[in-house]
């Protein structure tokens, strides 16, 4: 993994945001669209058939995403995260290290809001792609509310995508990407009643 790399391309595309999706949001909501992981906004499997249908409405976003670069395997980034009160990196949590064994220490942001209280997010990086049976554990593994934080990109890191027990958070390059996003999958964006 090549973090300098993967820090430039970061900063280009989300300039002074850390890889969390409460601040991409906050700083980026002309670019975010929020998908549903099940039918009528279930938050969570109770299934088979539930999670094999969280599994490929997500593969089909990171798809229509990726592209081209989807039809060869093309390489995913997976941030994953561990937290604590300090800047010093802590291990993540076993099930999410069991997912991506072999990530790397990316960053570390404090992600506090009042004064005088630190909220330190620890993120951890490893290559990934949507043939790659470990981003599906990734994915069922913060589907069944096992970790948080999670947010996959690509090399450049033109998009984020934000996986949550009960659905997915996207960024786009742009508004015009997130509309025909959206406009694809319109059956699960959340209902605006």
């Amino acid at each position: 993994m090549d973090i300098a790399g993967l820090d430039g391309a970061w900063n280009r595309s989300w300039p002074k945001c850390p890889p969390e999706a409460r601040r991409l949001r906050h700083q980026f909501p002309e670019r975010w669209v929020r998908f549903h992981a099940l039918p009528e906004g279930k938050r969570y499997a109770t299934s088979d058939a539930e999670h094999a249908e969280i599994l490929r409405r997500h593969h089909a976003l990171l798809e229509d995403l990726l592209g081209d670069v989807a039809v060869g395997g093309g390489g995913l980034v997976a941030i994953t995260c561990s937290w604590s009160a300090t800047g010093a990196p802590t291990p993540r949590d076993a099930a999410v290290a069991a997912t991506t064994p072999g990530a790397t220490h990316w960053r570390s942001d404090d992600l506090a809001i009042e004064p005088g209280f630190h909220s330190w997010q620890h993120h951890y990086v490893s290559a990934t792609d949507l043939h790659d049976p470990a981003l599906d554990r990734l994915l069922l593994c913060v589907a069944d509310d096992m970790t948080a934080g999670v947010i996959l990109t690509e090399a450049v890191c033109a998009w984020a995508v934000h996986p949550y027990d009960g659905g997915v958070d996207i960024f786009t390059e742009s508004t015009e990407v997130r509309d025909r996003l959206a406009g694809r999958h319109a059956e699960w964006l959340p209902s605006t009643r």
